[in-house]
């Protein structure tokens, strides 16, 4: 079709060799041609194949559970050892040689969950920090494709937003609440050393204030998007009216020149759409098998508390639900990160 035809010119005239560059750095073997995936959208065909990409993140989240068998073993090994150590020492010496036991123990948990929970944030900040790098090669591309049939006008003020929320996302996100849950499960360990509980109060506060920070942060964003999509697009469709209008109304060859321009009008949404359908694969991509991750660490610890909840130490197990809720707030802040992009390639697209 007609179109098509010019779809797939104004494609070639879109350079998108640093969006592959940047996927093929990001996601190494499980990379997936953007230029081929675009070009079977603009020839009607469906690219998508929910099996292989199912598999591949499958087989990813395999590959990272055959990898952190043995810390849980080792993890549940120690914890029993202590609640050995711990048990007998109060039935033959009395507590304070318990309460040293304990400590010993506990220092030992410390220490493996500090550094198995730097891991984790580390893996959280790494994927939000690879999904912005995405995002400002992939909004050139997208929004380009976006002028051939919008115009500048709608094209900068969501290309301005676009930076906005990249702005956004890495301030508060990773800059401030990465830290601040990093601080809640200091703040919640070290609140496991006495008997008597002296930060969860204020390990409660920072979680709360995280909780609150994502909910307005999210609010705000797809807020702003929404009243956007729909005051802005409609400029460019009087716009876009008139200009076919004028075109039909020139003697002679005005019908000639209004079906061009409306073939050139309809590539555009095309390739647009196809962008974006494109880019929206690609992050879940980038954020899938990370997100799977964590949910599976949560999973995990979650499992290892229930089972050894009867014979250890209720300070011990306190902790394991303090590593349980700092992962589940690293789940909500990815989450939402990636969602911050998703639904606003999904709104402009469909918006305009």
């Amino acid at each position: 079709m007609e179109y098509q035809d010019s779809a797939t010119a104004i494609w070639d005239e879109i350079s998108d060799e640093e969006v592959q560059s940047m996927l093929d750095q990001i996601l190494g073997d499980q990379s997936f041609s953007f230029t081929e995936y675009i070009s079977q959208l603009l020839q009607g065909k469906s690219p998508v194949s929910v099996q292989e990409m199912g598999q591949e993140i499958w087989s990813g989240l395999l590959h990272n559970l055959q990898q952190q068998r043995s810390f849980y073993l080792y993890l549940i090994l120690i914890v029993l050892i202590g609640a050995v150590l711990s048990n007998f020492s109060k039935l033959l010496q009395g507590k304070q040689v318990a309460e040293t036991a304990f400590y010993g123990v506990y220092l030992l948990l410390f220490s493996i969950f500090a550094t198995a929970f730097t891991q984790i944030t580390t893996m959280a900040e790494q994927t939000l920090v690879q999904l912005l790098d995405f995002v400002k090669v992939l909004a050139p591309a997208y929004f380009i494709s976006m002028t051939f049939s919008q115009g500048a006008g709608v094209t900068s003020a969501y290309y301005e937003f676009t930076l906005v929320m990249v702005t956004v996302v890495d301030l508060i996100l990773i800059r401030m609440m990465l830290p601040a849950v990093n601080l809640y499960f200091l703040l919640q360990l070290v609140n496991q050393l006495s008997e008597e509980e002296m930060f969860t109060k204020m390990a409660e506060l920072i979680r709360d204030l995280v909780k609150l920070a994502m909910k307005t942060i999210f609010g705000i964003m797809m807020g702003i998007n929404v009243i956007q999509g729909l005051i802005v697009p409609v400029a460019s469709q009087v716009e876009r009216s008139a200009l076919v209008k004028v075109s039909t109304a020139i003697p002679g060859v005005g019908n000639t020149i209004g079906s061009v321009t409306s073939a050139v009008l309809c590539a555009g949404k095309l390739v647009k759409n196809a962008v974006g359908v494109a880019g929206v694969i690609a992050v879940f991509l980038i954020c899938a098998i990370p997100l799977l991750r964590l949910l599976v660490y949560r999973v995990c610890y979650q499992l290892i508390a229930a089972v050894i909840q009867p014979v250890s130490d209720g300070r011990v197990i306190r902790c394991f639900g303090a590593m349980t809720e700092s992962v589940r707030l690293l789940v909500q802040i990815v989450a939402m990160g990636a969602m911050l992009f998703i639904l606003s390639i999904v709104v402009a697209s469909s918006m305009t």
